[in-house]
């Protein structure tokens, strides 16, 4: 089939990015995929060669490689990132792409956004002198360049938490739960967690290139399902053979630790995520979405390797 579209994928070597791209890539579909990376000779880099991407070396901050990169595209995938060392890079870099995505005639952007960013006063705990109160605002910025810049189309996708962060390698970022078994957070057993599969992203991201007119000006919240903490850990247990268990730090630990660990903020954060997203309302799209129990059944392998 020949191409009828060219895109530009940032973050290709993510996992969100990169299933864009497969999708696009496959067989249904065959439109042509441009993405910059870093490092070519990387697994994932040789994985997007190897699906027929166009790649070109650089990064965010390479104006010149972007450039290049989205020259000829006519739809972009918007995906950024936090730069922990540096927290307003994430929206100088963004608002770059957008500029340059713009003078190139891309027509269609697609962002991959945040729960709540829209709706930053309806979280108590929400405050910008963080790390995830500027990554908030980062995109809320991104969102705001993008809805003023003029393009034909634009989207927004707002995904749930990812089911992938219990996974390797992001799995880590809670601290004891494939080591110890234990998984403490600043949350009580019973709040309950929206969950999205970055795969079903992907699929919403494909969906809109495909019918701009459907998606146009839409800011469109994702969740495959919404689970408590004690029902995610269950479910690991019947896969992994496990026992896990659920700690929640006291108030009094939450405090003392809030100053220095910027994880506390975002885990409070999390206890409001659940009202942002209604399951019903992402599945009356009519675009198939995994629950927890069919992603880690997916990923099987992954499983294994996680949880040993």
């Amino acid at each position: 089939m020949t191409s009828t579209h060219t895109v530009f994928v940032c973050g290709a070597t993510g996992t969100q990015g990169f299933n864009v791209a497969r999708l696009l890539r496959s067989s249904d579909l065959n439109w042509a995929v441009h993405a910059t990376v870093r490092d070519p000779s990387s697994p994932t880099a040789k994985r997007l060669a190897d699906l027929g991407v166009i790649l070109t070396v650089g990064d965010w901050d390479d104006t010149a490689s972007l450039k290049a990169s989205i020259a000829g595209c006519d739809m972009m995938f918007l995906n950024t990132r936090i730069t922990f060392t540096d927290l307003g890079r994430e929206r100088i870099q963004a608002d770059n792409m957008l500029a340059i995505a713009k003078a190139a005639e891309v027509r269609h952007v697609v962002f991959s956004s945040g729960l709540a960013v829209d709706r930053l006063d309806e979280v108590p705990v929400y405050d910008p002198r963080t790390v995830v109160g500027q990554s908030l605002l980062s995109k809320l910025g991104t969102e705001k360049t993008l809805k003023a810049a003029g393009f034909e189309a634009w989207t927004i996708l707002r995904g749930a938490s990812f089911m992938e962060n219990f996974l390797v390698p992001k799995v880590d970022m809670y601290a004891g739960l494939r080591d110890t078994n234990v998984w403490t957070m600043a949350c009580r057993p019973d709040d309950v967690l929206p969950m999205v599969d970055t795969v079903d992203i992907a699929k919403f991201a494909v969906a809109a290139f495909q019918d701009p007119g459907r998606f146009h000006e839409k800011e469109v919240s994702i969740a495959g399902e919404k689970l408590t903490f004690e029902e995610i850990l269950a479910q690991l247990s019947e896969v992994t053979g496990r026992e896990f268990k659920f700690v929640a730090l006291t108030d009094e630990e939450i405090e003392a630790q809030k100053a220095t660990n910027p994880f506390i903020v975002g885990q409070l954060c999390i206890r409001q995520l659940a009202k942002f997203v209604n399951v019903d309302e992402s599945k009356a799209w009519g675009i198939p979405l995994s629950n927890f129990r069919e992603f880690l059944a997916r990923e099987k392998d992954l499983v294994k390797e996680t949880y040993p």
